[in-house]
This record gives structure tokens, sequence and C-alpha cells, in this order.
């Protein structure tokens, strides 16, 4: 039996293995693109996408700032649900190929996170480009950096892992001007917020004399800064605002990418501490259930050569077929008040004592 069980878990384990892309996705990460076994399926199964993939970026990006590039995804067919997954990269040789291992840091991701990896679902088709914008702070240092964007996703009858990368776009990384208006390099922006609150964002400015606030999409006016300080207003359903600051000082006028703050229901507060024991405490519940429900083994061994109930039974039947004795020193005769009778021992009296008073009893002689 048990066996068995264990034959039943190991095709279950092999079974995840074996198995082509997930449909539902992995979830946004940061993420190698060497992950073809953990993503989809085994790298030896998977296809090549036919994808056409690009990223646009800037003409000056400097040294340690703030910087946007748009990712373009186009003439790729995808399974039904439409999903694509896309990995902002610096190599295309599949193991260090992290952004952060160039100094490139993720600020905001499409979808309102910080992750290189991202699971985007939009109108991909033989006929559309759907295109992305990324967030990024471009490394500290001066020089001329690659970045890759890769693809992985499905195909429409959902049997076959697609994957594909993108050539490599060069981008030359140069010397901030001194005098430029700009945004702190230690400035990180705020990504998320709840429904109903006014979101206040303080901003650290350098160079910068004037700032205001434009918002996207919006017909509002320009939010004026006042105090390295703007207000968005409060949201009403889950959603994302996208907003971008314009910096006038001595420098160059200057535009900071769009940034995205997401709006989303309040989540649930877990306690870890109570999570630990609870799974603690499930624990020995399955434990316990496990102990009472096994078979007692050992007992019924141990009963396969215990004969005492047998033997037992046996003696007692034994004991009621056989006659019993009766204990003669309990009916042994009073002897006389003058002792025994004379010549007599006191095995014979024993047993002829009773019968000798009795005759003295009929009038015998002693």
């Amino acid at each position: 039996m048990r066996f068995k069980v264990a034959f039943v878990l190991l095709l279950m384990i092999l079974s995840t293995t074996i198995s082509t892309a997930n449909p539902g996705g992995k979830g946004d990460s940061v993420r190698s693109r060497d992950c073809a076994g953990s993503c989809h399926a085994s790298s030896s199964t998977n296809g090549i996408s036919e994808a056409d993939l690009d990223i646009q970026y800037p003409d000056q990006v400097y040294a340690g700032l703030l910087m946007e590039i748009e990712t373009w995804i186009s003439f790729v067919e995808v399974s039904s649900n439409n999903m694509v997954g896309v990995s902002l990269l610096v190599n295309d040789e599949g193991a260090k190929d992290l952004p952060g291992i160039d100094g490139w840091e993720v600020v905001t991701d499409p979808n309102g996170g910080t992750n290189n990896y991202v699971e985007i679902v939009d109108s991909f088709s033989l006929q559309n480009t759907v295109r992305q914008t990324w967030t990024l702070r471009a490394p500290s240092s001066p020089g001329v950096y690659e970045l890759y964007v890769a693809v992985q996703h499905g195909t429409p009858d959902g049997g076959v892992a697609m994957t594909g990368i993108s050539d490599a776009k060069q981008v030359t990384v140069g010397e901030v001007p001194e005098n430029l208006p700009r945004l702190s390099p230690e400035w990180e922006p705020v990504n998320t917020r709840l429904i109903g609150e006014e979101t206040e964002i303080t901003l650290q400015l350098l160079n910068t004399d004037t700032a205001f606030v434009e918002l996207k999409g919006s017909n509002q006016d320009p939010i004026p800064v006042v105090d390295n300080k703007f207000t968005i207003p409060a949201a009403v359903n889950p959603g994302t605002v996208e907003w971008r600051v314009i910096m006038i000082g001595e420098g160059p006028t200057q535009q900071s990418p769009w940034f995205r703050i997401t709006a989303q229901e309040p989540g649930w507060e877990v306690d870890e501490f109570a999570l630990y024991l609870q799974g603690f405490a499930l624990f020995i519940l399955c434990v316990g259930l496990v102990i009472l429900q096994r078979p007692r083994s050992e007992g019924i061994e141990s009963n396969k050569y215990d004969n005492t109930e047998d033997v037992t039974s046996q003696f007692g039947r034994i004991q009621e077929s056989s006659p019993v004795m009766v204990d003669q020193s309990v009916n042994n005769p009073p002897i006389p008040e003058g002792g025994l009778p004379e010549g007599w021992t006191m095995e014979q009296w024993e047993y002829y004592g009773q019968e000798h008073l009795d005759s003295l009893a009929r009038g015998g002689q002693q």
C-alpha cells in the first residue's frame, strides 16, 4: 500500500515538469530570462516566438537620473487569455541578465511595481503593436550600456511555451550638466495608495526654481509644487494615475518621466506569528489523524504467536473435568481428651479416627 502511495506522489511530481506553459502566469517579479523550468515548461519543449520586439528611449540619458523607455511588441499570436510575460534584461545569455547587475534600477514597471518581469494582458495580435512604458534610473557611471526586451507567451492552441528576445539596444549614459533642473538621485516615487485618500507627494528637486505637475489624460490645470510638495486627488475606484513634473531653472527646462501611482483596496493584515502557529497546529492535527487511522499491525503480529488465551481456556477445561481434591486436614476427627488411643498413630487417626468415634458413640469398646 505504501509503495502505491509513493508511486502516485512520484507521478504527481513528475507531471509538473512535463507540462506546457502556465496559462495563468506566474506573477510579476524580479526574474532572469533563464526560468523556462519554473515559468513555463522544460526549456527543451519551448518554441521560438516570432514577435517583433523593440525598445524606444530618449536621446539624452544622464547618469543616476530617471528616464523613460517604451517596449514595443508586434506581430505576435498568443493564447486565449491574451497574456505575455515581458522582461527587461541587460544581456541575452540567460544568466546574470538582471538590470541591477549593470546599475539600472526599475523605478516603475508597466504594472506599477518595481519588477523587471511583468505579465501584460492586452490586445496582442499579428495586426497590433502593444507599447508599455517603464521608468528607470540610469546607472551612476557614464558609459555605453545594452538593454534587451524578452517575451514569454503561449500559442493559440495552448500547446507550446514560446520565448523570444530582442536585439541589443545600446544606450549612451552621459554626465549630468551642473545647472540641469532635476529630481535628486535619492528620491523614490510612490507607486501605490489606498482608495478614497488624497495623496501628498514630496519631491526632492535640484537646480529648480519653479515646478508643477501634469496629470496624464486629465483636463485639470497643472498642479503647482509648493515647498517641494503637491497633492493628487483621491481615487474613488481602483486604477492608475500617471503624472510627471516640469522643472524650470537656469538650465534647460526638464520633464520627468511619467510616474504611475495605483489605487487599490486595503489588503488583509496578517499576523505572521499567528499564521505560523496555525500552520504548526494544522500539522500536528494531520499527524494525529494519521496515527489514529494507522492499523495496529504490531498488535496483530504479536497476537499471531501469542497462545496464552488458548492455553488458559484449555487449562480451565482440564480443571473442570478433574476430581476435586479434598483437604483432609480440614476434616480430621477431633482427638479425644486423653489423647490418641493406645497403639494409634496420627496417620491412622486421620483415616480411621472418625470411624472409631462413631463406634464409641454406638456403644462399642475403645
